[in-house]
């Protein structure tokens, strides 16, 4: 009797280990091919979740102090990944001299991603002219928040207002 008891605890132990680490990755799992190509592509990344994204399996997880991103397709083939840059000191001199030159260079950077694909890097940046302040000021100006999309070479791709 006590034995099974015993027994039955432990599954039970084992099964709420189970749940937690699925509802700790997101409650999404990938498929062996994806985490079989992720963990050769970012050895020592540490994961923190698996979701899906509207393109496959988008892991989030940390490598070199950085929090990043890397989607997969179902297959485990490497579509994109993404790093969260800390400021404009860590994108390329062209990239820097770009957005120095635009009209653009006193606003403020709300993020920054280095994302890169099968076709090049690209530089992702939310800027604002509000520093990000949330405090009324109607009558005193404009905020205005922008997405510009850089290559690496520091031709301007795309600029959207969000």
């Amino acid at each position: 009797m006590k034995n099974s008891i015993i027994k039955t605890a432990l599954i039970l132990m084992v099964s709420g280990f189970t749940i937690n680490a699925n509802a700790a990755t997101g409650g999404v799992k990938a498929p062996e091919q994806v985490t079989a190509e992720f963990t050769a592509k970012y050895p020592g990344a540490v994961l923190k979740d698996w979701k899906m994204d509207k393109a496959g399996y988008k892991a989030e997880f940390k490598l070199n102090h950085k929090k990043q991103t890397a989607v997969y397709a179902a297959d485990g083939t490497w579509l994109k990944s993404s790093i969260k840059l800390s400021g404009t000191k860590d994108m390329p001199l062209a990239v820097k001299t770009a957005l120095r030159n635009s009209k653009y260079a006193s606003f403020y950077e709300d993020e920054i991603k280095e994302v890169t694909t099968q076709n090049g890097t690209l530089y992702v940046l939310t800027i604002d002219n509000h520093s990000g302040s949330t405090m009324a000021t109607e009558g005193y100006g404009s905020w205005e928040d922008y997405q510009i999309i850089y290559d690496i070479n520091g031709a301007l791709l795309s600029l959207k207002e969000l």
